[in-house]
């Protein structure tokens, strides 16, 4: 968790359409880019009409720029793929905990649905850098909503690829093919809802450790407006920790997926609550 995220004019630096309607922009700010660690994301105050800040995830980070790799889809997105070039814009950051990494010579394999690629690029970074031995399992609905995969490539990663069309690598979900490979010493998993449903299940009937990097909606990013909450196992050390009243059978806790998360153990998540 990172104790005091900072309040940054970051500069936008860069900009590329890397497939229809998916953009990954550049932003120099050297303490949000030496900070940030794998699953960590940045709230960004958008100019123009006034909206909550928009959330999302940091994609690299290396000496003093990041950058946000994002699916346009909404008003907010739209306007931030917009925004003129060198316009500093008011950032906090980094947001969230991270990923924690398993033990040298282990093995991790990574399912990532769509734009859930997000996280992977710093994780996948440390993974190698750990000597742990790292494959990246990347589902996409289309060829043309594939994202990251050169990039994680081009770090050293065992990339494979599916889509459900068939249009690129094998016509498979990303935790279908992710089945078919030897078991893990541990999964990390982000993306929609239903996959990372799937991989949780999937991960605890095996009794595979499995981190996941939740989506929720996000009013505030700080905790205070409780609109992103998920139910979590009672005790659980990301719980917010009500106290119990004394007729009190509930055996779930809330969290807050943008402070308590974004990432959370499978086995502490209760997804039929």
């Amino acid at each position: 968790m990172v104790s005091t995220p900072l309040l940054e004019a970051a500069e936008l630096i860069s900009r590329e359409r890397v497939a229809p309607g998916f953009w990954c922009l550049g932003f120099r700010s050297p303490e949000i880019a030496r900070r940030a660690r794998p699953a960590h994301y940045v709230a960004i105050d958008l100019p123009g009409t006034f909206s909550v800040r928009l959330p999302l995830g940091i994609w690299t980070a290396r000496d003093d720029t990041f950058t946000l790799l994002f699916r346009e889809w909404g008003e907010r997105t739209t306007r931030l793929a917009c925004i003129a070039d060198h316009e500093p814009l008011s950032i906090i950051g980094p947001l969230g905990n991270e990923f924690s990494l398993p033990d040298t010579g282990k093995r991790a394999v990574i399912v990532a649905g769509g734009i859930g690629v997000v996280p992977f690029w710093l994780l996948v970074r440390e993974l190698l850098a750990a000597k742990v031995r790292t494959t990246v399992v990347l589902g996409a609905r289309s060829k043309h909503m594939l994202v990251g995969v050169d990039e994680l490539r081009a770090l050293g990663a065992d990339v494979k690829i599916c889509t459900d069309d068939g249009s690129a690598g094998t016509r498979a979900t990303a935790l279908d093919l992710a089945r078919e490979l030897a078991p893990p010493d541990v999964f990390y998993g982000c993306g929609p809802p239903p996959l990372l449903r799937a991989l949780s299940e999937h991960a605890n009937a095996a009794g595979i450790p499995c981190q996941i990097s939740m989506e929720e909606t996000f009013g505030c990013s700080m905790g205070t407006c409780w609109g992103c909450v998920v139910p979590i196992r009672r005790g659980s050390p990301q719980a917010v920790g009500y106290p119990h009243a004394s007729d009190e059978k509930r055996e779930y806790d809330f969290a807050r997926v943008c402070v308590d998360g974004t990432v959370f153990w499978s086995r502490e998540i209760l997804w039929n609550r």
